[in-house]
């Protein structure tokens, strides 16, 4: 009898045996349903779920690894009951709690994570600090090197990738979620500054920097390997990435690839050119080159904190259908203030007495009230403005007003009435055509015919400008009327000015007017700067462009040019409203110091909603902006009341990648001392 172990050794060897054979003969793992399969599969579909090794080469070199991705499937029937209306704000978080002062240069939204960057200077030395919030409110702050510049970005499996400039090199940083980039060692990726970094369908990263007036993008191989790329000329204005998350067929590409692609905007000699790359092809290809408006420059930010000056977003909504936005601040500078230097005057009924006695009958003409706004030592250029409907587009307007002067003798003080064909209310637009003056001391009549435009609206204007100071004047205006009437009567509200007085902006106006006027009584040293937010759109992927358009400007309601718009514009579009709309994030600081004042302008978050592939835009309010000869005028709302934050500089904004309704905005704020500054980060969420 055989020994029992050999028995059982001999048992074993075979059972290896069969299942080596079965193993052999096995016809494969089970394989991935197709994208048409109405089964459940329980596999990544249009997004990789692992970072790679980032020291062993990707398989095979060129990306891509026969893996079909199935594009998530667009629902085009399913109606909400309810649209969201606009973004809110979440609660504010402060993320420096520091005495010293930050910069805020960079932020970054993953899955249920979050990363911001600010640098930070310290005895000559300027440091970058990272903090990281893992699904909460709280953030790990740490310093990770010093530098001069930073950019952030995650990949869709929550590694954070770090590119910074230090002493004229680019490094590189990878972190997983359990780690700060803080902990990990840098690796060098080129001489060259203000890099940004983008991540690639396959997780790797990508990093565009700019080298004596060129710019390169350099891709991660493995290790310390990177493949540089020289792009083109000028500077680093912007840079978005985007994937093939819709299935998109446009660009040429077959719709179940992997691919990624980037737009980046470049400016150089007055203009703006967007370029797009396609990771398929490997090639760039200048989509748009924007001119900016004379006299006008595009507006940069300081201290050299950040390379982007264009903020840029990409949504694809079809396999038909990407959106494409770039949006962007200019300045105007204003050379010197107008001379006399204007100020508001007192706007008044004629008759205050009105309407159970009379007083100052010399100032009315018919009836028992007249308007009229007067000074008492300085120069105004000012009046009323009213917007009528035009009953015949292709017919004439004609106005018509009595007015006078009251004043010193040998004062400059004019009288005009005007017309806007096309309904702007800018009385120094383009489009206002103006009657000769008159200075009579009785009243005298003023008359002006002007040819429609085609339009159903007009606007008419009534101007009194005193040009001298040190004397007192008056301007007198009774009986305005319209020609041809609107019906059975005139197109004017109150256009005899024997309705009541209403109060607008601690103005009293009659009612059915609207009073304008300049203001450069107080105008900053070289005066006021006019600040414009464009943007252009495509709704093709980047084929072809429109724009750009005047979004919103520091223009208020009278068309008077006040505080000033920052440079940092970010675009963020969304299908989830109803008209679907982009929205435009910036800081705007209220305010016009006098000159030799250490008094600060107020800067907060504001956001401006426009009607998506349009320049119909309003704040959040539903208020739609007035036009202005130099754009519009302000049409954003604060985000954020006064008392929860102090006046902010700089603003940046990221989309959530898997939250379409949400996104995150990073500010700073100042401190106490009006000198450093903090950091502050909230979400925003559609509702």
């Amino acid at each position: 009898m055989k020994p029992i172990w050999r028995i059982t050794t001999l048992l074993t060897s075979l059972l290896l045996v069969v299942l080596l054979l079965a193993a052999c003969t096995n016809p494969g793992e089970p394989q991935p349903p197709g994208c048409i399969s109405h089964g459940i599969g329980i596999i990544p579909t249009a997004t990789r779920q692992t970072d790679p090794d980032l020291f062993s080469p990707p398989t095979p070199p060129d990306g891509g690894d026969d893996t079909t991705a199935c594009p998530t499937p667009i629902l085009v029937d399913i109606v909400p009951e309810t649209f969201p209306e606009q973004f809110v704000t979440t609660a504010v978080v402060n993320l420096s709690l520091d005495i010293t002062n930050q910069d805020l240069a960079a932020t970054a939204v993953g899955d249920d994570m979050l990363a911001v960057a600010w640098l930070s200077e310290s005895d000559g030395i300027t440091d970058i600090f990272v903090a990281l919030s893992r699904g909460g409110n709280h953030f790990q702050v740490r310093q990770l090197d010093s530098g001069s510049s930073v950019s952030l970005a995650f990949s869709r499996a929550n590694r954070l990738h770090v590119v910074y400039e230090q002493d004229g090199r680019t490094l590189y940083r990878a972190a997983d979620q359990g780690t700060h980039p803080a902990d990990v060692e840098p690796i060098f990726v080129a001489h060259g500054r203000t890099p940004q970094v983008v991540v690639d369908e396959l997780n790797w990263a990508h990093v565009l920097y700019e080298q004596d007036g060129r710019i390169f993008k350099a891709k991660h191989l493995s290790g310390d390997a990177w493949l540089a790329q020289y792009v083109t000329d000028g500077s680093i204005a912007g840079v978005a990435p985007f994937y093939n998350d819709q299935g998109a067929n446009i660009f040429g590409i077959p719709s179940d690839a992997y691919w990624f692609g980037l737009f980046l905007a470049v400016t150089d000699d007055s203009q703006i050119r967007l370029l797009r790359y396609l990771s398929w092809f490997n090639l760039w290809q200048q989509t748009a080159v924007i001119p900016l408006p004379p006299d006008e420059q595009l507006t940069g930010h300081f201290d050299g904190l950040s390379a982007g000056s264009v903020g840029l977003d990409y949504l694809a909504v079809s396999e038909e259908e990407a959106w494409v936005y770039a949006a962007w601040v200019t300045k105007r500078p204003f050379p010197e203030p107008p001379l006399p230097h204007y100020v508001q005057p007192s706007f008044e009924a004629a008759n205050p007495l009105y309407p159970d006695q009379i007083a100052n009958p010399n100032h009315i003409y018919t009836g028992l009230n007249a308007v009229r706004w007067r000074s008492q030592d300085t120069p105004f250029d000012a009046g009323l403005r009213q917007t009528i409907s035009v009953p015949d587009p292709n017919g004439t307007i004609t106005f018509e007003a009595w007015g006078l002067v009251d004043t010193a003798a040998g004062a400059d003080l004019t009288l005009r009435i005007g017309i806007d064909p096309t309904g702007g209310d800018n009385p120094n637009g383009p489009d206002v055509v103006w009657s000769e003056a008159a200075a009579s001391p009785v009243f005298t009549p003023l008359s002006i015919t002007v040819a429609a435009q085609g339009s159903s609206v007009a606007t008419v204007f009534l101007r009194g400008t005193l040009d001298t100071a040190a004397v007192p004047g008056t301007a007198v205006w009774d009986s305005a009327v319209i020609h041809p009437l609107a019906g059975s009567g005139s197109a004017l509200v109150n256009g005899d000015f024997e309705g009541p007085f209403i109060s607008q902006d601690s103005i009293t106006v009659p009612e059915g007017w609207t009073a304008w006027y300049q203001d450069s009584g107080n105008t900053l040293p070289g005066g006021r700067d006019v600040t414009t937010v464009y943007a252009a759109w495509s709704d093709n992927g980047g084929f072809s462009w429109t724009g750009p358009e005047a979004i919103t400007a520091n223009h208020d309601s009278s068309g008077s040019t006040t505080g000033a718009i920052r440079p940092d514009v970010y675009p963020i579009i969304s299908t989830a409203t109803e008209p679907p709309s982009v929205n435009f994030f910036y800081i705007y600081e209220t305010g016009d110091p006098p000159p030799g004042t250490t008094f600060l302008r107020f800067g907060r978050p504001y956001l401006t909603m426009c009607d998506l592939g349009t320049a119909v835009c309003t704040d959040t309010s539903g208020t739609p902006p007035s036009t202005t000869g130099s754009g519009r005028a302000l049409s954003g709302q604060a985000l954020l009341p006064r008392h929860v934050i102090r006046p902010s500089y700089r603003l940046l904004a990221a989309r959530d990648p898997f939250n379409l309704n949400r996104a995150i905005l990073t500010w700073d704020s100042l401190q106490t001392d009006a000198a450093y500054k903090d950091v502050h980060a909230t979400y925003l969420v559609l509702r």
